[in-house]
């Protein structure tokens, strides 16, 4: 059983923001190098980082960690988190036991997330 491992897709930053996109799964395995690649992708010029876990199909508590981690680090850096994940997500399942919207609120999809009323 071979585990994907996670790809990131990173869109130029946008309205202040910037958008980093988790495609795969998130475990021990890769959690560190994909903390380091996710903060090195948001710029200081824009205020929020908006975690796209829509094609996250694995997140283990190493990944619970990451973000947790990038709210608390973004937060030093008057930056926010924002994460998209989908409602009827095993992942979101996971997010929301450990209660991530104490330092991210969570949306749906991510049209809800950048706030583009479509």
């Amino acid at each position: 059983m071979g585990a994907r491992l996670a790809e990131l897709d990173v869109t130029e930053p946008e309205g202040g923001a910037v958008v980093v996109s988790v495609n795969g799964e998130v475990d021990d395995s890769n959690a560190g190098q994909l903390m380091r690649a996710i903060a090195e992708s948001v710029p200081a010029s824009v205020g929020r980082l908006i975690l796209d876990l829509s094609d996250t199909r694995y997140l283990d508590s190493s990944g619970v960690e990451v973000i947790f981690t990038l709210a608390r680090d973004l937060q030093a850096r008057r930056q926010a988190l924002e994460l998209v994940v989908p409602e009827q997500s095993g992942v979101r399942r996971v997010l929301e036991l450990c209660d991530i919207t104490s330092v991210a609120p969570v949306f749906a999809t991510l049209t809800e997330a950048k706030g583009d009323g479509t």
